[in-house]
């Protein structure tokens, strides 16, 4: 794919979901100022700017392959739900490009977001030509990107993408649920469980039982 934008190429496809209006608009203007963008008409009226989390999922549903530029915050409230909002992308519109703009740069919450297999994690602090070059590259890498900054946090990991079973199991380890009740619940062998919520966390780099209690208090909104 040709990496230029255009205006025909952006209608109705990009979302900026960030809930404060300059920071969007700054996006916005990123991705105009941007040299791929020059002689490619009015770029703003391309872009679809959302200003919360819930408003999104009714407008991705309208568009299955959209390229969802989303913020992810310092607040845990907020940050539950654009947590939520990935999940349910993955699942029901997994043609979605998720470009997660992090403003939280928490070790153990970029390390989650990278394994829920978004495809761009970019650092709210990086240049805006590196912020357009990698949403352009966003449009046809098949690998994971990650800006400078996120490169450099994430350097000693050992992560990898979490599969739908052990995002499942730690959602409900995060409702506060011991392995135990997850089995029931998902009427899976404990042993099953007990796997799951191991392989997960030696992919997100928790050495103990602590460190899934304060990363789940962060994505839950507690």
């Amino acid at each position: 794919m040709k990496n230029t934008i255009t205006a025909k190429y952006l209608l109705n496809r990009i979302m900026v979901v960030i809930p404060c209006v300059l920071t969007a608009q700054g996006v916005v203007c990123q991705l105009k100022a941007s040299a791929e963008l020059k002689g490619s008409g009015d770029i703003a009226n391309g872009v679809n700017v959302i200003n919360s989390v819930n408003e999104a999922f009714a407008e991705v549903v309208k568009v299955p392959d959209a390229i969802v530029i989303l913020n992810i915050s310092k607040s845990s409230s907020q940050l539950s739900n654009e947590i939520a909002f990935i999940n349910w992308c993955q699942t029901v519109q997994p043609r979605t490009v998720i470009v997660a703009y992090v403003q939280n740069h928490e070790l153990s919450i970029i390390n989650y977001i990278s394994a829920l297999g978004v495809r761009v994690i970019i650092s709210q602090y990086e240049t805006a030509s590196i912020f357009t070059d990698l949403i352009i590259k966003s449009f046809s890498a098949t690998t994971m990107l990650y800006s400078p900054i996120i490169k450099n946090i994430l350097s000693s990991r050992v992560s990898a993408e979490l599969t739908a079973c052990e995002v499942q199991v730690l959602g409900q380890l995060f409702l506060g649920n011991n392995v135990s009740q997850v089995a029931q619940r998902l009427g899976r062998d404990i042993r099953t469980v007990s796997a799951h919520k191991r392989h997960a966390m030696e992919k997100l780099g928790l050495r103990c039982e602590k460190d899934l209690y304060v990363l789940g208090c962060a994505l839950s909104g507690k």
